[in-house]
């Protein structure tokens, strides 16, 4: 196998285990190989990835480990192309040519525009040998959220749905029960810590009463934003939702208004998102999460939220969770009336969990 896929395969593997993490940031890993003179001999002498809350990033980490010899050979490997703009810290380029590196290796360009190719151009121009675009394709579907974020300024938005087997959420209206098992449950919760955010409508937190955190102990740190929808502000301050808000960032998004519940909901550690009642659209409240770094969003409900993001073809992925019942007549439907044009998903994926089954669809 070549030496270089060697490597970055190994990047892509550790990548896996982080993504979720390092929100604002996009999770990377990075390793650093020394080589002797004539590069007979390879091993990898360090390697780092983005800590939580973005900072410091992969390669400043690899670097700020490795000891470098006289007379030996260095590469960086990278899953994402280093940085060259500067903020809080100095660029990851800056850092590099400022120590013993001979080569970097990335997979992925970064489409970030203060990026995107000008990283590699800077370490070519100042004599690194450099090369990209490795098993980019595997990368990217890690990556893809990023990507959306960067290039067309929104989220990658994930439809998670909990249903009978006839497609309904509940056996009537206005009433929470449990509709899928205790594994979906987990699954669920990991999908979350791999979310940047998670977004649900004033019927679910008033009906339901959700917490809509990670609760698997070592992950609930990693526990997404949470953004509800709520035109009116009619929302039960009592709510799950609405306890230690000062730990779950919360997010609320309303219209314009003096409702005096504003400043009740802000005194629980609440930020509350006005907007002209005609800007109160789902197109322009996924772009204000993404100038906020949200790359990856998981929509969780209701069946009026889900109804809307599918009829505003904002949906990337589906996610459905079926139980081993059928509601019938009675029941509430996680999809209400759709528009005329017919909107279509590629099945990738379909799972046993105990007695329920797990379907993932992708646009």
């Amino acid at each position: 196998m070549d030496l270089d896929i060697k490597y970055i395969k190994i990047t892509i593997f550790l990548l896996k285990k982080i993504i979720g993490m390092t929100f604002p940031n996009p999770p990377v890993v990075s390793l650093i190989v020394e080589s002797n003179s004539k590069k007979t001999f390879n091993k990898i002498v360090s390697f780092g990835y983005t800590f939580e809350g973005g900072r410091p990033h992969a390669e400043a980490v690899a670097l700020r480990k490795v000891t470098f010899k006289k007379n030996h050979h260095y590469t960086l490997y990278s899953t994402l192309e280093p940085c060259c703009h500067s903020g809080r810290e100095e660029s990851c380029v800056s850092k590099i040519l400022k120590s013993k590196i001979n080569r970097v290796v990335f997979s992925l360009k970064d489409p970030d525009k203060r990026v995107n190719g000008s990283g590699e151009k800077l370490l070519r121009n100042n004599g690194l040998e450099v090369s990209g675009n490795i098993l980019d394709e595997e990368t990217k579907q890690i990556y893809d959220g990023y990507i959306l974020n960067r290039k067309f300024s929104r989220p990658k938005v994930t439809l998670k749905i909990g249903s009978s087997i006839d497609t309904k959420i509940a056996s009537k209206l206005n009433k929470s029960e449990k509709i899928t098992n205790d594994q979906v449950k987990k699954i669920v919760h990991v999908m979350r810590s791999e979310a940047d955010a998670i977004l649900v409508g004033k019927n679910t937190v008033n009906i339901d009463n959700p917490k809509l955190n990670c609760r698997i102990e070592g992950l609930k740190k990693f526990s997404p934003i949470r953004i509800i929808l709520s035109k009116k502000l009619d929302l039960n301050l009592n709510s799950n939702i609405f306890k230690n808000c000062e730990i779950n960032r919360t997010f609320v998004f309303t219209i314009k208004n003096k409702n005096q519940i504003i400043e009740k909901i802000k005194k629980k550690k609440v930020k509350v998102f006005m907007i002209d009642k005609k800007m109160f659209k789902l197109s322009y409240i996924i772009e204000e999460l993404a100038k906020l770094g949200v790359c990856n969003l998981l929509v969780e409900g209701g069946g009026e939220v889900f109804t809307s993001f599918l009829n505003e073809e904002l949906v990337d992925r589906l996610i459905i969770f079926r139980s081993n019942f059928l509601i019938g007549g009675t029941g509430v439907n996680a999809i209400n009336l759709l528009s005329k044009k017919k909107i279509t998903f590629k099945p990738t994926q379909v799972s046993i969990v105990k007695n329920n089954t797990m379907e993932i669809l992708e646009k």
